[in-house]
């Protein structure tokens, strides 16, 4: 019998510690930073999307949602320059207007095709689409559609 997968805040610490890689070292344990960004997570990715059905989504969605905020948010506890190392690697904070779906001088021109869904992605977006996290979170929520009440 498989046992039933669902979001915890421990399972949270163990996403980050093994899967994202984000040592001790850079943020403890009882860091306050953590459970603020796994709830955020879960109030992110809710219950009410139908995500809750496909449980390994789900709670890789929530784990994901909360590694993007706090990798957006989190101070760094010096010595460690972890989350500012990572910002800078990733761009984030880079300055983002939105998607480019044109171009065009006196000679040439070119443009491309782009869905309703990326042309109308909100700031907060945006700004998870800037680390990998953030932008998985993005790619499942936007498979549910708007009847979920996502409608980027």
């Amino acid at each position: 019998m498989i046992k039933q997968l669902k979001p915890t805040f421990d399972g949270f610490v163990a996403y980050i510690r093994s899967v994202v890689g984000i040592p001790e070292s850079a943020i403890a344990d009882d860091s306050p930073w953590l459970p603020a960004c796994y709830a955020a997570g879960l109030e992110w990715v809710n219950t009410g999307m139908g995500l809750d059905q496909l449980p390994l989504i789900y709670t890789t969605t929530v784990y994901d949602a909360g590694t993007s905020i706090l990798i957006n948010n989190a101070t760094d506890t010096p010595p460690s320059t972890y989350f500012a190392d990572q910002r800078k690697k990733l761009g984030v904070g880079n300055s983002i207007n939105g998607l480019m779906t044109s171009a065009a001088d006196q000679g040439t021109s070119g443009s491309t095709v782009i869905g309703d869904a990326m042309s109308n992605l909100t700031l907060a977006d945006l700004m998870m689409m800037q680390d990998p996290y953030g932008r998985r979170v993005i790619a499942v929520l936007m498979e549910q559609g708007p009847q979920w009440g996502y409608t980027p």
